[in-house]
């Protein structure tokens, strides 16, 4: 629970948490790309979770 920032009022803790999740999620996603072997797709803007899934798809 160390690691936790507990003193905090609830409206803080939800935009901290929610920044620290995109952050965990980014990171997620760019090493999954990489050991796919898509590394071009961490620098591509604006992909959508359509062409994402596409590609995953495509790793067959």
């Amino acid at each position: 629970m160390s690691e936790y920032e507990l003193d905090m009022y609830p409206h803080e803790s939800k935009v901290f948490y929610a920044e620290k999740h995109e952050d965990l999620w980014i990171e997620f996603v760019e090493q999954a790309v990489e050991r796919a072997g898509f590394p071009e797709l961490v620098d591509t803007m604006g992909i959508s979770k359509a062409e994402f899934a596409e590609k995953i798809r495509q790793l067959d």
